[in-house]
This record gives structure tokens, C-alpha cells and sequence, in this order.
């Protein structure tokens, strides 16, 4: 047997001796005296180092990500569709009369991102916005905004596609700033707080700032605007996306140029689309005129009905008295809530059977995937009900319904869209009214009906696994 020797070490204390049994293999210490060992050696003094750097490291603060307009959700169909940040802001530094800046800020936060409290009446959220404008650590600018949400309905509380958007304006308080911006790198970050849970968002936009020959500039950035109204905000609001714009929404851009009173302004807009090689004119259009202001504000309604997904540059070339300005902003339009089945025309063509013939089916058969995208887009052109707008409200509705039978019948062996069900759903839309007898003890079955078609299906549970099936040989046919 390996005995392990032992010896002790004696500590005096006033009074008394106070025995440790210290191992023979194990570092000896005697009134704070020397290590009598080798086990701190250089392996043990990089352990300590580097756990010294790690609780340094912990102890200081983390820099906020860069904000995102869009995040990429998992799908299950194993690729990430775009979707919106559930925070998302925005600034545009604007300017007054006098034009010293006035920096505007919108800020979306989504309704899922908050916690909401039940009363008797309604659902009560509230949270905290902090912003500020700084240059490295120098704080130029800050303020917090507290903000409370009242909901109606539970089912609203939890909507990822429903956001409470304000816009702000930041109090430049350090004298220098409220009459002018010097030339630098500038970072605003962004901070909104769950008042319920704590839970907090923090991000940042870097912003360059440049003054013409130590001047003020003459113009303003190019920011983009909400043209509509949408979850309860006024129209014309700073659109709370930095860099991207929503399919088939109105929005206008905005300029404000400095003049004097008489000064002669001539403005040529030029909306370009950049394609793989090469730049595409979308729109141009030539604005003239005489300043009757010191200042003058240049709105350009984007034509959004006529752009399809991509990206884009819109410039606008201004001259003022022989000077010359040219604002110019890049950004992206994006089909935000596009559905899933149609991010890959391979997905896309599957669902679309019941529409094909047979001779239609036959020629898709073995089409690259290029080739086959090509051939959709063609198919849904020549049936979209309004073909002098990019958006097809034929494609949508058909593909939402696509979408719809996924979430309601699909089971362990069929997609929703692939089931009976999914077929007349997809054909003629939801049912009108349904007869519900599911739990019937001899035959379960149910029933749609379509009266202002005069239509009715009845599906039956023929081995009461829940799978229903089209009963009959009823015309499936659209009329």
C-alpha cells in the first residue's frame, strides 16, 4: 500500500498552537514567508495573468452592436428569411431657420420586444428611450424618454409586426453643438428599456460628419420619410429604417437647402437602381425655382409602386448661385413580410400545381433555377390584376394562403398545401362558414361552405387520425 507521508506545520497564536496538516507535495508557507515549491512556476503565473486580463476584460463595458434594419429568422424550410429589428431607429439632423442643427430621432420598438400588465380595461406596457450623440467618449448630446403603451387586446401585445414609433427631438446642449456640428466621427447609441422585465436594447449608428471648407453646409443629409399612416402614428414621419425601405409603401425624401432670399435653385433628381454591372435610370426629374426663404425644403415622392426589390441610389444634383451640391443617399427596398414560398422558385413552383396544365407542368420540368424563376415571374405578370405597378396582389393573396395551410393542416406526411384541405383553401380562400362535426361518433366530418358561390366541401376523417379528406367528386375548379 502507498502511504502518503504527512508532516505539520505550526502557526503560533497568542495563546494557544494551531496545527495544519499540510501535504508533502503541496506549497508550504510559513508566516508569509517564501514558497517552498516549484508548483508556482511559469505555467502558474500565465494562469494568473491571463485570468487577471479575463476579469479586466469582464469588467469592461461592451460596445453596442450596429444597429440592423433587418435580422436574419429561421425558417423551416432551413434558410433565414428578413425580418425587422425589434428595435429600430433612425436620426436625421435637420436644420432650423437659423440653421443650427435640430437632430431628429425615430425610434420603433416592436410590441413582442415589451411586457405588457392586464388591467380591467386593457393591456399596460411602458419602457425607457435613451439616446445620445457622442464623439468616442466625449458625450455631446443626451436624453431619456419614458413612454407607456395601452393595448386592447392580448393577441396585440405579442405582434411581431406591430411597433410604437415616436419621433424625437435630441437637445443639443453643449453650446458648440446647438450652433453647429464640427467636422468628426460621430456614434449614436441607442438604449430602450423594458420598465416590466428590465430588459434592455442597446445599439449604435456611426455617423461621419462633414462641414464644407470649415463652414456650415449648405444642405442637409437625404432622409427618408413615411408617407402613410400606420399603427396609429401621423403621416410624414422620419421613417425609423436607416437604410431600407418597404415594398410597396409610400415614402418621400427630404432635403432642406440653405439659401438667401433671390437666390436662383436648380435641382436635378436622378433615382438610380444598381444592377449586377451597372447602373439603371429608374426615375429623373428638374426642379426650378427662386428662393423667396433662407431656407428651402425639397420633398421627391419616391416611386415605390414602380420599384421591385434591390438596390438603389437616389441623388439629387442642386445648384445655388453657380454652387454646387450634391446629396446623395443609397438604400434598399425589401419585400419585409414576403412569403416564405417565395424567397426560392423551386419552393415557389410546388404550391402552384393547381394552377398548371399539364402542358405547363411538363415544361418546368427541369428547369435551372434561374430559368424557372424567370418563368414565375412571367406566369403571375400576365394574371396580376394592376400590371402598371410592380406589386401583385394576386401573387400575394395566393402565396399568404400557401403560407395559411401550412400553419393550419399540414400533419406528418403533407405540407398544408398538399392536403385536401389545403387544396380548396388555396383555390377559393377560407370558408365562408364551416359545419363542424369533427367529433361525430359514426362519421366525422366537416363542411365549407361558399354561399355567395353556391359551393360546399365536405372532408371526412376516414381513419380518425385527424387527416381529412375531400369527400366526393366535387369540381375543385375556380370559376
Amino acid at each position: 500500500m502507498n502511504m502518503v507521508r504527512r508532516r505539520w506545520l505550526k502557526i503560533g497564536k497568542t495563546g494557544d498552537m494551531a496545527q495544519s496538516a499540510v501535504r508533502l507535495d503541496l506549497p508550504c508557507f510559513k508566516r508569509g514567508g517564501e514558497v517552498n515549491s516549484n508548483l508556482f512556476g511559469d505555467g502558474m503565473r500565465v494562469l494568473i495573468i491571463l485570468l487577471t486580463i479575463l476579469i479586466n476584460l469582464q469588467a469592461q463595458p461592451s460596445e453596442p452592436p450596429l444597429q440592423k434594419d433587418l435580422i436574419d429568422v429561421p425558417s423551416r424550410y432551413h434558410f433565414p428569411v428578413k425580418r425587422k429589428a425589434p428595435v429600430q431607429f433612425n436620426f436625421f439632423i435637420d436644420r432650423d431657420p437659423g440653421w443650427r442643427p435640430l437632430f431628429r430621432l425615430a425610434v420603433a420598438v416592436q410590441n413582442d420586444f415589451l411586457q405588457f400588465t392586464r388591467t380591467d380595461s386593457a393591456f399596460l406596457a411602458s419602457y425607457e428611450v435613451t439616446a445620445s450623440l457622442r464623439i468616442r467618449d466625449t458625450l455631446i448630446a443626451g436624453y431619456t424618454w419614458r413612454e407607456k403603451v395601452s393595448i386592447p387586446d392580448f393577441k396585440t401585445t405579442n405582434s411581431q409586426w406591430i411597433y410604437q414609433t415616436h419621433e424625437y427631438l435630441l437637445p443639443l446642449t453643449n453650446s458648440v453643438a446647438r450652433d453647429s456640428l464640427k467636422s468628426a466621427n460621430y456614434n449614436v447609441l441607442l438604449e430602450v428599456r423594458d420598465l416590466s422585465s428590465s430588459v434592455k436594447y442597446k445599439a449604435v449608428l456611426p455617423y461621419n460628419h462633414k462641414r464644407e471648407g470649415g463652414t456650415r453646409p449648405l444642405s442637409t443629409d437625404v432622409a427618408f420619410f413615411e408617407h402613410d399612416s400606420v399603427d396609429n402614428r401621423p403621416a410624414y414621419t422620419l421613417s425609423p429604417m436607416h437604410r431600407v425601405l418597404e415594398f410597396n409603401r409610400p415614402y418621400h425624401a427630404f432635403i432642406r437647402l440653405r439659401t438667401e432670399v433671390g437666390d436662383s435653385v436648380r435641382i436635378e433628381i436622378r433615382l438610380n437602381q444598381q444592377l449586377k454591372d451597372q447602373k439603371k435610370l429608374v426615375q429623373r426629374q428638374f426642379v426650378n425655382g427662386v428662393s423667396t426663404k433662407t431656407e428651402m425644403a425639397i420633398r421627391y415622392i419616391l416611386p415605390m409602386k414602380s420599384l421591385v426589390e434591390g438596390h438603389y441610389s437616389l441623388r439629387f444634383n442642386v445648384v445655388i448661385n453657380k454652387k454646387n451640391l450634391t446629396p446623395e443617399k443609397e438604400f434598399d427596398v425589401v419585400w419585409i413580410k414576403k412569403p416564405v414560398y417565395l424567397y426560392h422558385p423551386d419552393l415557389a413552383i410546388r404550391p402552384m400545381k393547381y394552377l398548371l396544365t399539364d402542358e405547363q407542368r411538363a415544361e418546368v420540368k427541369g428547369m435551372n433555377y434561374r430559368k424557372l424563376g424567370q418563368w414565375i415571374e412571367k406566369f403571375w405578370e400576365e394574371r396580376d390584376p394592376t400590371p402598371d405597378t410592380r406589386y401583385n396582389e394576386l401573387l400575394e393573396v395566393y402565396f399568404k394562403r400557401v403560407s395559411e395551410t401550412v400553419r393550419l393542416f399540414s400533419n406528418r406526411h403533407k405540407e398544408g398545401w398538399q392536403t385536401d384541405r389545403g387544396r380548396i383553401y388555396l383555390l377559393y380562400g377560407p370558408p365562408e362558414k364551416i359545419e363542424n362535426r369533427r367529433y361525430d361518433t359514426r362519421t366525422p366530418h366537416i363542411t365549407w361552405l361558399y354561399p355567395s358561390r353556391n359551393l360546399s366541401f365536405t372532408f371526412v376523417d376516414r381513419d380518425r387520425d385527424k387527416e381529412f379528406e375531400l369527400l366526393g367528386d366535387e369540381d375543385t375548379e375556380d370559376e
